[in-house]
């Protein structure tokens, strides 16, 4: 009885997409990825800072970000809201940012429909308002899939209803990666067979620069003992200088990788590592899901988080402050060589824990199936 056939879903997807941040379109996949399994027959509506370009890449409709007629009429037509995956309810890159997630769940909640915070991690806030502001918002929300412990602990601290809150994952750790792109041959031949190669992603920052000197000597330190050095920009026009300049600083010779790459072959690429030293978050979760051993350099709560969740605290240096000491390369030349002395443990562990997070991630997504069928 065509009667009974449910209503195709028509999902509208809202975060931080189409800005060249190939650890956000890696996100934005996983999500297409995961929700394609739950509605195999949906349509995709993303909000994008480059629409085009969005609708290339992950082969879904997309409308500017800040088009508010454009915004109006996919509105109408939606028929569940996804606010998610990053760091989209934090007031640290600026409020500004904030009020715009936040505004967008409102609008949703306006047009009645079902609102689902998928793969976010939260916070942090530098001002209480904006926590306060934040977690109203947050209540009128159907169903929060956190990316992580820290978050999830987070809001039922601060008084967030249990029942409307998963654990989940971040949705590139349930990606299932492709294996062949022109991209990655292109990479292999760059690399010198039988040296180990150690990926390396730095960002802009404040305290990077000071610290600049400090990475560059551990990793020469390295190269020395027979490794490779292999820059990756994740957002091209921003870490694409900081890693040149790094390389600049060595002694010895690096790669910089100098093309931009779409989140699919830069995930195919990783599996060319053989180490990561990951300040972007995503190179990390890039390492997990090809179980490669790696380093964080923590600039923010959410790599300290990740690596928590995988149990590698030990393997975590923290960036320092603009008032403290800079950084000591000697700090990161024991943890360089504890990767490769306990390769084996390190291998099986972050495969272990990465297929649990993964699992949660795809756990909490049927139950989004539940929560949305009811509307």
């Amino acid at each position: 009885d065509p009667m009974l056939q449910k209503p195709r879903q028509t999902v509208l997807i809202s975060g931080y997409y189409g800005f060249g941040n190939c650890g956000d379109e890696a996100v934005l996949a996983g999500i297409i990825e995961q929700l394609t399994s739950l509605w195999p027959h949906a349509d995709y509506i993303v909000l994008s800072g480059d629409p085009v370009r969005t609708a290339r890449e992950h082969g879904v409709k997309a409308v500017h970000r800040h088009d508010i007629k454009g915004l109006l009429t996919v509105l109408r037509s939606s028929t569940v809201f996804v606010s998610g995956g990053g760091t989209l309810l934090q007031d640290v890159t600026s409020s500004r940012s904030l009020y715009y997630y936040l505004f967008m769940i409102l609008v949703a909640r306006w047009y009645r429909l079902p609102v689902i915070i998928y793969g976010q991690g939260i916070g942090p806030f530098r001002c209480r308002p904006n926590r306060r502001l934040a977690l109203g918002v947050l209540r009128l929300a159907h169903l929060v899939i956190v990316r992580d412990r820290g978050a999830y602990s987070q809001l039922l601290a601060w008084g967030f209803d249990e029942r409307k809150l998963h654990l989940g994952a971040d949705p590139v750790l349930a990606l299932k990666p492709v294996t062949h792109t022109l991209d990655k041959d292109e990479f292999h031949n760059m690399l010198e067979t039988g040296k180990p190669a150690l990926f390396v992603s730095l960002r802009p920052w404040p305290q990077v620069s000071l610290n600049l000197s400090a990475v560059a000597r551990a990793l020469d330190y390295m190269c020395q003992k027979g490794w490779q050095v292999v820059f990756i920009p994740f957002q091209f026009e921003a870490d694409y200088p900081v890693c040149q300049a790094c390389a600049e600083l060595m002694q010895e010779s690096a790669l910089v990788w100098s093309t931009p790459l779409v989140a699919k072959d830069m995930l195919a690429v990783f599996g060319e590592a053989d180490y990561c030293l990951g300040m972007r978050l995503h190179a990390l979760v890039f390492s997990a899901v090809h179980k490669i051993p790696m380093l964080g350099l923590a600039y923010d709560p959410k790599v300290s988080e990740f690596m928590r969740e995988l149990r590698l605290e030990e393997l975590v240096v923290a960036l320092p402050d603009v008032r403290d000491e800079p950084l000591d390369p000697e700090d990161l030349i024991k943890c360089l060589e504890l990767l490769e002395a306990e390769r084996q443990r390190l291998v099986a562990q972050i495969g272990e824990k990465a297929d649990k997070m993964a699992a949660r991630l795809v756990a909490a997504t049927r139950l989004m199936g539940g929560e949305v069928a009811k509307h």
